[in-house]
C-alpha cells in the first residue's frame, strides 16, 4: 500500500447534513482472514442518504477510524493491496467487489473479511464503477427471487432508485413472463430510468392518489376480501421517509395487493409510521422482508454486467472524487440523480 506518511483520504461523517472530506486518517491494517482492499469508486446507498438526512442508521453505516473519523461507504470495487494472515486462494493486484456491511469503504483503503458474502472477484469487462454496484443488484435479485412472480402477475415497484431500479432489470434479465411493471416515485428522473430499464408505467406519486392512477393502468378488482388494483406483487424500496407527503409506501401496497399477493419490503424506515392495516385482514397478502443477498447473487449479479444482461452505467448519474465527498452527497440528493459514485483515482 501507498500512502502520504501512512495517511489515506477518507470521507467523515460529521452529523448529519455535514459531510467531510479527510486527508489524514490512518491506513488499516487487516486482521488474520482479512483482506485490504484499495478502493476505486464507491456508491453512495439509499441508506446513507437516510443516514445523512437525519442521522437513521449511523452507527450501522460507518466504520470509525483512530482520529474518530466516522467513514461511511459500504458497496465497492477496488483491487486487493495486502492479505491478512490465513488468507489463501486471494492475491495482491486482484480486482474485487467488497462488501464491508458498516462502512468504511469511502476512503483510499478499507479491510474486507474472505468469505462469498463479502468479496467476490470481477470477471473482465466490467468496469469499477459498474463492479460498485453489484451489492444492491445482489439485494435485488433476492427480492425477485423471494416474490416468487407468477406469469402474467402484474407488479408494482415503490421506490425506483438503484435498488427499485435493479428490480426492473432483475425481472427483465430473468426472462419472467411478467405481466405490467409499474414504477412508482416522486421524481421524474428516475421514473424515466425506470421506463429505460424495462418498466412498462410510471406513475408520480405527486401527482395524486397512487391507487387510482395504478388502477387506471391494471383495472380494479372488487371481491369479498376488498378492492385491489390487480396486483400479484408489490416491492417496497421506499420504506418511509418523513418528509415525503401521504400514506406510507406499504399502506397503499395493502390497497393495491392481490388477496394472497406478496409485498417484499427493503426500503428504510426513518422512525415509526402509522398505517391502515385493515387489507391485512381481508386479503391474507405475505409481507416479507429482504435483506442482503445470498452469496451467489453477488455472482449472478456480475456475471449479468459481464453478459450485457443489465446495463449498470446506464443508471450511474453522476461520478464525483473524493475530495468532493460532500457535493457528491448533495448531488445524490437532487431530483436529476439515480446513482451518484465517489471515485478514488
Amino acid at each position: 500500500m501507498s500512502g502520504n506518511a501512512e495517511k489515506m483520504r477518507a470521507v467523515d461523517y460529521v452529523e448529519p447534513g455535514q459531510i467531510l472530506a479527510r486527508a489524514d486518517a490512518s491506513l488499516p491494517t487487516p486482521a488474520a482472514g482479512e483482506v485490504v482492499v484499495q478502493v476505486r469508486a464507491c456508491g453512495i446507498c439509499g441508506s446513507d442518504l437516510h443516514m445523512y438526512r437525519d442521522g437513521s442508521y449511523g452507527d450501522r453505516l460507518t466504520r470509525p477510524t483512530p482520529e474518530g473519523y466516522k467513514v461511511p461507504g459500504h458497496e465497492f470495487a477496488g483491487t486487493i493491496a495486502a492479505l491478512g494472515d490465513g488468507v489463501s486462494g486471494w492475491s495482491i493486484g486482484e480486482r474485487v467487489v467488497g462488501v464491508t456491511g458498516f462502512g468504511g469503504a469511502m476512503a483510499d483503503y478499507v479491510t474486507v473479511p474472505v468469505n462469498p458474502f463479502q468479496l467476490v472477484r470481477i470477471p473482465d469487462g466490467v468496469s469499477d464503477s459498474d463492479a460498485a454496484t453489484t451489492e444492491p443488484m445482489a439485494d435485488a435479485l433476492q427480492m425477485v427471487r423471494k416474490a416468487q412472480i407468477k406469469d402474467g402477475e402484474n407488479v408494482v415497484i415503490f421506490g425506483v432508485g438503484l435498488i427499485g431500479l435493479g428490480v426492473v432489470q432483475a425481472i427483465r434479465a430473468k426472462g419472467i413472463k411478467v405481466g405490467a411493471i409499474v414504477a412508482v416515485d416522486v421524481w421524474p428522473a428516475r421514473l424515466k430510468a425506470a421506463l429505460k430499464a424495462g418498466a412498462t408505467h410510471g406513475v408520480n406519486a405527486r401527482d395524486g392518489d397512487v391507487f387510482d392512477a395504478v388502477a387506471a393502468i391494471t383495472g380494479v378488482e372488487t371481491t369479498y376480501a376488498g378492492t385491489s388494483a390487480k396486483i400479484g406483487v408489490v416491492f417496497d424500496c421506499a420504506g418511509y421517509i418523513k418528509t415525503i407527503k401521504g400514506p406510507p409506501p406499504l399502506e397503499t401496497a395493502l390497497r393495491l395487493i392481490d388477496p394472497g399477493g406478496r409485498i417484499v419490503c427493503f426500503g428504510a424506515f426513518e422512525g415509526a409510521m402509522t398505517v391502515d392495516m385493515s387489507p391485512l385482514i381481508q386479503k391474507q397478502p405475505t409481507i416479507m422482508g429482504s435483506n442482503g443477498y445470498a452469496a451467489e447473487e453477488l455472482v449472478e449479479a456480475l456475471d449479468l454486467m459481464a453478459k450485457g444482461r443489465v446495463n449498470r452505467a446506464s443508471l450511474i448519474t453522476h461520478h464525483l472524487p473524493i475530495e468532493k465527498a460532500a457535493e457528491a452527497f448533495e448531488a445524490q440528493c437532487a431530483p436529476d440523480a439515480v446513482k451518484v459514485m465517489i471515485t478514488m483515482n
